[in-house]
């Protein structure tokens, strides 16, 4: 029968409690979410997590990808909001037009674009009063939608998203309600 000594306990249980820091705060975060504005996806009191490795040192943030961020309170200050999580529209450098019933993006001014493939309207509350609003994206910028677009703040009134203020990819969702989870 194998026997672990007191010294050999201490250090199992000091090695997984440092590998265990290193994860939370280097590779992996969990958020608890308040809110619908990602509904149907990721609905209130879903617990997400997050890789936080995912855009720091390698990869780029790709159109679709689920995220969390930080918007910045206004254009004037550099304090910012509590993390949300949003789904990447836009691309640096890329335009996007925001229309009542459609979402274009542009790669030029004279570009035709492409528009999103949806299936809600964008709510009207959150556009311009002629109905459309263009935004052109700096080299380091995103333009960030929930999918709930009726109660979602996001990129069309915060404006976009730097990239060192996306916290990471969201890629696993717990759903404690219905006993359930899923991997994005």
């Amino acid at each position: 029968m194998f026997r672990l000594t007191v010294k050999q306990g201490w250090q199992i249980f000091l090695a997984v409690a440092i590998t265990g820091i290193f994860l939370r705060v280097f590779l992996i975060d969990t958020f608890f979410v308040s809110g619908n504005s990602m509904s149907p996806l990721i609905r209130e009191h879903d617990y997400i997590f997050v890789n936080k490795f995912a855009y720091r040192f390698r990869g780029e943030p790709e159109r679709n990808d689920v995220v969390v961020s930080r918007f910045r309170k206004d254009a004037f200050s550099d304090s910012h909001s509590p993390r949300t999580v949003k789904r990447v529209i836009g691309l640096p450098r890329e335009r996007v037009e925001i229309m009542p019933e459609k979402v274009v993006i542009k790669k030029t001014r004279t570009d035709t674009g492409f528009a999103l493939e949806e299936t809600s309207y964008l709510a009207l509350a959150n556009l311009p009063l002629n109905g459309t609003s263009t935004v052109v994206l700096d080299p380091e910028e995103y333009f960030l939608l929930g999918d709930n677009r009726f109660v979602s703040t996001d990129s069309r009134e915060l404006g976009p998203v730097d990239k060192w203020n996306l916290d990471g990819k969201v890629f696993f969702i717990i759903r404690p309600r219905s006993l359930s989870f899923f991997f994005l």
